[in-house]
């Protein structure tokens, strides 16, 4: 089994309730507007790896998170699926989505680790800049004995 999956459509309807995802992919779409589900799946998929990418190694299929955040993912694109038919969150949800954020930021601090990922990126070579030249080489021409007048 691999250790970075890629979040679809079927994971939601396995997960949630079908009538919710149906509503979401058909109410009030405009002409030539795809269904919400999917967009809301990849915009919740870049979240969860831009907060992993801050202290964890990223996989380089850019369509995958962790295995283990797959129950996180699922809950996130459930509430945003809620918020874009302007449905209320219970005041459970609303705890349970707080419980959610807060489980990445633990992730983006580093306190909490995920999966290595199954081709890792390689890693970016940081660029060693030499330091600014400003001001050097040249005589002041704005001084304190120049401004004295």
């Amino acid at each position: 089994m691999s250790n970075w999956i890629s979040l679809t459509k079927a994971d939601l309807y396995n997960s949630k309730t079908a009538a919710l995802i149906d509503a979401a992919d058909s109410v009030s779409l405009g002409s030539g507007q795809t269904d919400r589900a999917t967009g809301i799946l990849a915009d919740v998929t870049l979240e969860i790896r831009r907060r992993v990418s801050k202290s964890n190694q990223l996989d380089q299929n850019p369509g995958t998170l962790p295995a283990g955040l797959k129950p996180l993912a699922i809950d996130l694109a459930y509430c945003r699926l809620k918020n874009t038919l302007e449905l209320p969150l219970t005041d459970d949800e609303r705890l349970f989505l707080k419980q959610r954020e807060m489980q990445l930021d633990r992730i983006a601090d580093g306190r909490d680790v995920v999966e290595p990922p199954d081709t890792p990126m390689p890693a970016n070579p940081v660029e060693v800049l030499p330091p600014p030249s400003f001001g050097r080489g040249r005589p002041r021409e704005f001084t304190r004995q120049s401004q004295e007048g």
